[in-house]
């Protein structure tokens, strides 16, 4: 569903660029806990809220002065290929790693590699979604 015109807000490129560099690393890390661990229902929510609300964020954002997104190799790159590209297994690895540091009761239930292929088709499709203009909230994994 293509959001609505005056959905938007609109920003110079370097701030729309400075808003993703600070938004990918907790979106993915939040990703992963949903996608890549076993955590109680109440955590979930918490995670699935989060991912909600940076999304908004992001799917709203529009460059200056003609209101329009960015191309689908603009968003891949920030919130996929930047943090993870050349290093994808090993970067993901640190990230759960750290996620079952951090949470003592946490059980990863996918590989490094299995979340990597989760991650790249997920970003892959919201990038795409977002050059158009389109609702992404849906996307977000129970």
């Amino acid at each position: 569903m293509k959001l609505a015109e005056d959905a938007g807000l609109a920003y110079p490129r370097k701030m729309v660029e400075s808003i993703l560099v600070g938004l990918s690393d907790p979106l993915n890390d939040h990703l992963i806990k949903l996608i890549g661990f076993d955590f109680p229902a109440e955590a979930r929510q918490h995670f699935h809220r989060e991912v909600r609300t940076w999304l908004k964020k992001i799917q709203i954002l529009r460059f200056k002065p003609n209101n329009r997104t960015g191309s689908v190799k603009f968003y891949f790159d920030f919130l996929f290929d930047y943090p993870f590209g050349g290093v994808e297994e090993q970067n993901v690895r640190r990230i759960a790693n750290a996620i079952a540091d951090e949470y003592e009761h946490a059980r990863p239930t996918k590989s490094p590699r299995e979340l990597v292929e989760w991650l790249h088709s997920f970003h892959r499709e919201l990038a795409q979604r977002l050059h158009r203009g389109e609702d992404v909230l849906d996307m977000i994994p129970e």
